[in-house]
């Protein structure tokens, strides 16, 4: 089977040849850690691994044009300046994982209806600048492809808060209820036109809805809110997605989403994404009370970071039952963070791989082949190491 194929048969809980490899990805400072252990400079790591082939339409969802950066205050320390999407921040310049930007949001560009009708001009689905201007080259290219084609949007949640902000998102839906359906609307209604014609010209194997709407042990609003405001947009996108053919639809949303899967179901989301175990997700019990759910991710990060004992019994409690039962692509549950060892991280991926095929792993372990590709260790990630980039706050101020 290609890499597609594989992914939709799986999705589908159909009968694929194996399960896809999609193990989870390594953050910027990960990679730098990894280094530093002996992983090869000069590899694709993904080709490295052997993870499936994927791509990702190029479509610009974004504010046309966006808002152009301004510095207001910077330091050795942080940087204050309006952002692209029109919010004031504050980044902080000495980061311990690189590639993950500290940051604080201090104020955002909507505060009323007017800031809104304002926003909502950058936010027009006929802008040029939404399709590079190679697209017709490219979509042929995707209609002769072998590898996995996604299409991503940022959700309504997601969306609106990057306009008003969270706290000011929470407190309109209780203090401005017709505001909050404007923008949701807004959102759904630009979502649906901006994608018509990337979806017309190509067949794309799943859609991917950024969301994160939830904290570690519930939604950041109350399920009766999300059916309010956001259920009838999400059935409007769904359908949609549906009459293009469209038939994986991924919510990809981090937190405890336990009070989320049934409102998702409902409006026609197949699965979930990444299943943080921090999080108090559980995905053997949300296959056991959701049959029907399709989910990616599930390995708990955390436990990923001792030595390999640990590692195979984080996978061997669930994957293999998991991966039985169809319709779930096992990898770790969010951004690989540089705290894990890449010879761990190596022995997972093998593990999974024999899972994927079919494998009994009582009575097999893997062999190290990727591990025995690396050089020798110069140095572990160490967090106190990491956190001597950042002063404590009474030095920088002395």
């Amino acid at each position: 089977m290609t890499s597609r194929e594989r992914f939709l048969e799986t999705m589908l809980f159909g009968q694929p040849d194996r399960i896809p490899y999609i193990f989870g990805g390594p953050r910027q400072s990960t990679m730098e850690a990894w280094y530093r252990q002996g992983l090869p400079r000069d590899i694709d790591f993904g080709r490295f691994v052997g993870m499936e082939k994927g791509m990702g339409l190029p479509i610009n969802l974004g504010p046309v044009p966006p808002f152009e950066p301004v510095v207001l205050e910077e330091t050795d320390r942080h940087k204050i300046w309006i952002d692209e999407l029109g919010a004031k921040r504050i980044d902080h310049k000495r980061l311990p994982t690189p590639g993950f930007q500290t940051r604080k949001w201090l104020e955002f560009p909507v505060k009323n209806r007017d800031d809104f009708r304002e926003m909502a001009r950058r936010y027009d689905p006929a802008s040029p600048e939404r399709y590079p201007a190679d697209w017709e080259t490219r979509k042929q290219t995707y209609r002769n492809r072998e590898a996995i084609l996604s299409a991503t949007l940022q959700s309504m949640f997601w969306r609106v808060r990057d306009w008003v902000g969270f706290e000011g998102l929470c407190m309109m839906c209780c203090d401005n209820p017709p505001l909050v359906h404007e923008m949701m609307q807004h959102v759904a209604d630009f979502t649906v036109a901006a994608l018509d014609r990337a979806l017309t010209d190509v067949d794309v194997d799943y859609v991917f809805f950024n969301e994160d709407m939830a904290y570690k042990t519930a939604s950041m609003i109350s399920p009766a809110m999300v059916k309010e405001f956001m259920w009838p947009r999400y059935r409007q996108i769904v359908r949609f997605l549906r009459d293009k053919g469209v038939s994986v639809l991924v919510m990809d949303c981090d937190g405890h989403i336990g009070e989320l899967i049934p409102v998702w179901l409902e409006v026609g989301i197949t699965a979930v994404s990444p299943i943080e175990i921090a999080a108090h997700n559980d995905p053997v019990a949300y296959r056991k009370e959701y049959p029907e759910l399709g989910m990616l991710g599930g390995i708990d990060k955390r436990e990923l970071r001792f030595d390999k004992a640990r590692v195979r019994a984080e996978v061997m409690k669930k994957i293999p039952w998991l991966v039985k039962q169809g319709g779930f692509i096992p990898g770790v549950d969010h951004g690989v963070p540089p705290d894990i060892p890449v010879r761990n991280y190596l022995y997972m991926v093998e593990l999974l791989k024999e899972i994927a095929c079919g494998g009994d792993l009582d009575v097999w372990d893997a062999p190290g082949l990727l591990e025995k590709q690396l050089g020798p260790i110069e140095e572990m990630w160490d967090w106190r190491r990491a956190m001597e980039v950042i002063e404590p706050e009474e030095e920088a101020g002395s």
